[in-house]
């Protein structure tokens, strides 16, 4: 049972590492300019700053999204913070019925 808790965890740790390697890709091109190309291969300009975060950002995370690498980690992050605030909110639970049991005798 611990280790199964270890590797869950580990797991949804893990599962927020698309979404840093994202900020940190756009970061650096925000940094040292994204290169923007039409359609058919010509240069047109060189963004820097917010725009080419924001628009590598967006990028990049299209691509994820058809890939399902960004989809399946967030399905992943709820499901495991709904069972943590359901085993949370079930062993107060427990907790409260048992005190109420032993009063009681």
């Amino acid at each position: 049972m611990k280790n199964k808790r270890k590797i869950s965890k580990t797991i949804f740790i893990l599962s927020f590492l698309p979404y840093i390697i994202l900020v940190l890709i756009s970061s650096y091109y925000a940094i040292f300019g994204n290169d923007i190309y039409a359609f058919m291969g010509g240069y047109i300009r060189t963004d820097y700053g917010m725009t080419a975060f924001l628009d590598t950002l967006t990028w990049n995370c299209l691509i994820l999204t058809f890939i399902p690498i960004l989809p399946i980690s967030l399905i992943y992050q709820i499901i495991y913070i709904l069972i943590y605030i359901y085993k949370r909110i079930s062993k107060k639970h427990l907790n409260k019925i048992t005190k109420r049991t032993n009063n009681k005798l």
